[in-house]
């Protein structure tokens, strides 16, 4: 993925961070100065409208990743790029996972903040969805590319939509397609010098018979 494409999943990266935020406004704003004044100012102090803007992330979110994977397999993008892309920001994401699991397991201990933790739930669902599909269109791809069978990565498609183990997954597709793309750049430089010296060979030759 070059870095006129990498703005496409930026929405992406920021989402599992944009559902922290929103929650620290919900419930800071009475607490923290600066939470207050975007409550305030920006949401007029009714937690609806900032809810219902989170919502509406979601699915322009939503959207462009559907379009990315579209154009991503439409127009075979490398999937050793895409993976890379897709492990990093899987690795970034870690951080924003942790904090909402730690948070939805308190809010699933209160009573009245139960709803948030079902919503919580429902978000993590949403970004794994995201994320995997962008690592399952790399897959496609690496299968048109003849780098795999379908056989062999199925299983790194499956974990893509599992909790955890869909970053080891993507740890080790990207690990296989680095493997894959040394080899054979170490094989296109051997047959490249092998065919400078077969070159170099045969001019001489041709200057020897010149010379008898």
């Amino acid at each position: 993925m070059t870095k006129k494409k990498f703005w496409i999943v930026i929405p992406t990266i920021l989402l599992p961070y944009l559902a922290l935020f929103t929650l620290a406004t919900v419930f800071l704003s009475t607490k923290i100065d600066f939470f207050r004044y975007i409550m305030e100012y920006v949401f007029g102090s009714n937690a609806l409208y900032l809810i219902g803007t989170f919502i509406l992330c979601c699915i322009l979110t939503t959207i462009l990743n559907i379009i990315c994977f579209a154009f991503s397999i439409y127009n075979k993008w490398d999937a050793l790029s895409l993976v890379k892309t897709m492990m990093i920001i899987k690795l970034i994401q870690i951080p924003a996972y942790v904090l909402i699991f730690v948070l939805g397991i308190i809010l699933a201990i209160m009573i009245f903040t139960f709803p948030f933790s079902i919503g919580l739930f429902l978000f993590d669902c949403l970004s794994l969805f995201l994320t995997g599909a962008l690592v399952v269109s790399a897959a496609i791809n690496s299968i048109k590319q003849g780098l795999f069978k379908l056989k062999d990565i199925l299983w790194i498609m499956i974990l893509q939509f599992f909790f955890c183990v869909d970053v080891i997954s993507t740890i080790i597709f990207y690990v296989k397609l680095k493997n894959i793309a040394d080899n054979s750049s170490i094989q296109n430089v051997t047959f490249s010098n092998a065919w400078i010296q077969c070159n170099y060979f045969v001019s001489k030759l041709q200057s020897l018979a010149k010379n008898t």
